[in-house]
C-alpha cells in the first residue's frame, strides 16, 4: 500500500525490480509455478489419494482454486489494464528487463490469477493447519509467488494486490461455503465413489479369464 500510495505504477515496478541475476530468475519461475492452475490440481489429486483422512481439505482446495480463477477471469473482461513490457513499450519508456523476453504480453494484467489462486490456497490451508509458524510460512510461500509474477514481469503490484485480496476472499468463502454444504457433498462423493466401485466388479474378469 506504500508503495501504490507514493510511487506511480511504472516507478513502484522499476523499484521492485532493482535486483536481477540469472539464478534468481531461475528460482522465481519455479516458485511462479507454485501459482499455477496444474500445481493446485496436483496438490489436490495427491491429498484425495494419498491422504484419505483429509479429502475434506483437497475438495475446499479445489473448489477455492476454481472460484478465485473464475473471479479472476471475469475481472479481466472487463478491465484493459497492459502487461508491464506491453505498458512500457506503448509509453515509449526507455526501461528493459531481461524477463520481458519471456513475460506475457496483451491488455489482461489486472488481476493476477497466479497470486489469486495462491492466497485462496493458503487461506484454506492455513484454517486446517493450526500451528502459528506454519501460517507464517504458509504466508510467506504466498508473499513469494506473488513478487514473482512481478520480479518475472508478468503483472504489477497494483495486479498482484488484487489478486492476493480476491485470494483471501473466495478462500475464506470457500471455507464457510463447504462447512454449510459439507453433508450434501460427502453424500455426492459418497454416490460417486460406489458407482466407480460397481463398474469395477461389473468388468471384473471371471476364472477362465474372460468377460
Amino acid at each position: 500500500m506504500f508503495f501504490l500510495i507514493f510511487y506511480s505504477k511504472a516507478d513502484t515496478f522499476i523499484i521492485l525490480n532493482g535486483f536481477h541475476t540469472s539464478l534468481l530468475t531461475i528460482i522465481f519461475q519455479i516458485i511462479t509455478f507454485c501459482g499455477d492452475g496444474l500445481f493446485i490440481i496436483i496438490v489436490f489429486t495427491i491429498i484425495m489419494i494419498s491422504f484419505k483422512k483429509h479429502r475434506d481439505l483437497g475438495v475446499v482446495l479445489l473448489i477455492s482454486y476454481l472460484s478465485s480463477g473464475l473471479l479472476s477471469q471475469v475481472i479481466k473482461q472487463f478491465v484493459t489494464s497492459p502487461r508491464p513490457s506491453v505498458y512500457f513499450e506503448s509509453l515509449h519508456y526507455a526501461y528493459y528487463l531481461d524477463t520481458f523476453s519471456n513475460c506475457r504480453i496483451g491488455f489482461r494484467s489486472f488481476p493476477s490469477g497466479h497470486t489469486a489462486s495462491a492466497f485462496a490456497m493458503v487461506t484454506v490451508l492455513t484454517s486446517y493447519l493450526k500451528k502459528r509458524h506454519v501460517w507464517a510460512l504458509c504466508l510467506l510461500f504466498a508473499v513469494a509467488i506473488g513478487y514473482s509474477r512481478i520480479y518475472l514481469a508478468h503483472h504489477f503490484l497494483i495486479d498482484v494486490m488484487v489478486g492476493a485480496i480476491i485470494g483471501v476472499l473466495l478462500g475464506t468463502l470457500s471455507i464457510l461455503w463447504f462447512k454449510k454444504k459439507r453433508f450434501k457433498i460427502k453424500k455426492i462423493v459418497k454416490q460417486f465413489q460406489i458407482a466407480i466401485h460397481n463398474s469395477k466388479t461389473q468388468h471384473k474378469p471371471n476364472i477362465n479369464g474372460s468377460y
